[in-house]
């Protein structure tokens, strides 16, 4: 094998081989078919970097979330689309100059093993992640120096992103991804200028609102960069997206991921009710958010987040609460927030005590599949 880098090459449906001026430049090329898991021999070859041929749409973002656990840097070979944030490189690239750029992803790979060869004394997983955190907590104190609210706003919208993932009994990986978005959601605001970032909405021209909205894809764009945040990244990009299928990129519904549904409504939420928690306030929140049910937000997840407004709301400030699943919910238990069914309809109120009836009538309801918990009162 020649020296240089040696890439991870995922092969499209409509492609048989890769571009020859990749097979010049690089050191070495495997080719896996895209969408496909890294298999041995993907692993044994020891790729330095993935590829991809662009455009760099929803199926090569897949693609690349499939190979995620070699937590390769990543490349897009082709002419981008119009406005596209991801690194490409030209077909018509120099053999040259595609040969730098590859050795310069080959060194970032290759620090990545060295970090993790320097941890082997400690768990690396462990090393690994604390890196990471180092890291994202960095990205954070930038966040705070340029946006004075900043710290706030993410508390919170961190909170109630960890409540409904909760209440949807999300897995512990999942969490956590939607954990560091919450944190790193804004993060492509520090890519915008000073006019657009602390202008108010109604100031922007439409073509300003537009450059303004595009953060999101910003900031996927960095978080991409280190690939154990490319999840994350895929729930940033997508937390503009509106329910109905308005939003920038137009997916709709189920096709937006949980994560940015999550965020949409969190985030939504936080910016209404800013700085003054009183009840009345939470009341106008809550008007705002059911005016917005079905069509920019995900109708499930606003009566989840107006039952998180409620439960930490001043009117029942102090009362300890805890989660169980729907399914253990036992008589005498009090429950601290609503239970809706999948139309949106109340079937229990708060402070319901349960009975055996209640408990039957669960059982025949139909709830929303994806709500498997809810807050009782300890």
């Amino acid at each position: 094998m020649k020296a240089g880098a040696r890439v991870l090459y995922l092969l499209r449906p409509d492609e048989s081989r890769p571009p020859d001026s990749l097979l010049r430049a690089a050191g070495g090329v495997h080719l896996l078919r895209a969408g496909s898991p890294p298999d041995e021999p993907a692993r044994d070859y020891g790729p330095h970097l993935v590829c991809i041929h662009g455009p760099y749409d929803h199926d090569a973002r897949l693609a690349l979330d499939e190979v995620a656990a070699l937590e390769l840097p990543a490349l897009c070979f082709g002419n981008p689309e119009t406005e596209s944030l991801y690194p490409h490189v030209s077909e018509q690239i120099a053999v040259e100059d595609l040969r730098t750029i590859l050795e310069l992803l080959k060194r970032i790979a290759t620090m990545n093993l060295l970090a993790a060869t320097e941890c082997r004394a400690e768990d690396a997983d462990e090393c690994r992640g604390r890196v990471l955190e180092e890291m994202i907590t960095l990205l954070e104190h930038l966040l705070t120096l340029r946006i004075s609210d900043y710290a706030d706003r993410a508390s919170r919208v961190l909170e109630a992103s960890l409540w409904i993932g909760g209440h949807l009994c999300l897995p512990p990986h999942e969490l956590k991804d939607l954990s560091r978005a919450a944190r790193l959601r804004e993060i492509g605001k520090l890519g915008l200028p000073d006019r657009l970032l602390f202008a108010r909405r109604r100031d922007r021209t439409p073509v300003e609102q537009q450059a303004y909205d595009h953060y999101p894809a910003m900031g996927a764009r960095v978080l991409r960069e280190l690939p154990p945040l490319r999840a994350t990244a895929a729930i940033v990009e997508y937390q503009l997206e509106n329910f109905d299928g308005s939003g920038p990129a137009g997916l709709m519904a189920h096709q937006i991921p949980l994560g940015s549904r999550i965020l949409r409504v969190a985030g939504a939420f936080t910016q209404m009710l800013g700085a003054d928690g009183s009840a009345r306030a939470v009341r106008d929140v809550i008007a705002v958010l059911d005016g917005g049910r079905g069509s920019l937000y995900d109708p499930l997840l606003v009566k989840l987040v107006e039952n998180f407004l409620h439960v930490f709301s001043r009117e029942i400030a102090g009362k300890e609460t805890r989660r169980v699943r729907i399914s253990d919910l036992e008589e005498g238990m009090v429950l601290a927030e609503d239970i809706w069914s999948r139309t949106g309809m109340k079937i229990i109120p708060a402070r319901t005590r349960i009975t055996i009836h209640l408990l039957r009538l669960l059982g025949h309801y139909p709830l929303d599949p994806a709500l498997e918990a809810v807050q009782i009162f300890a």
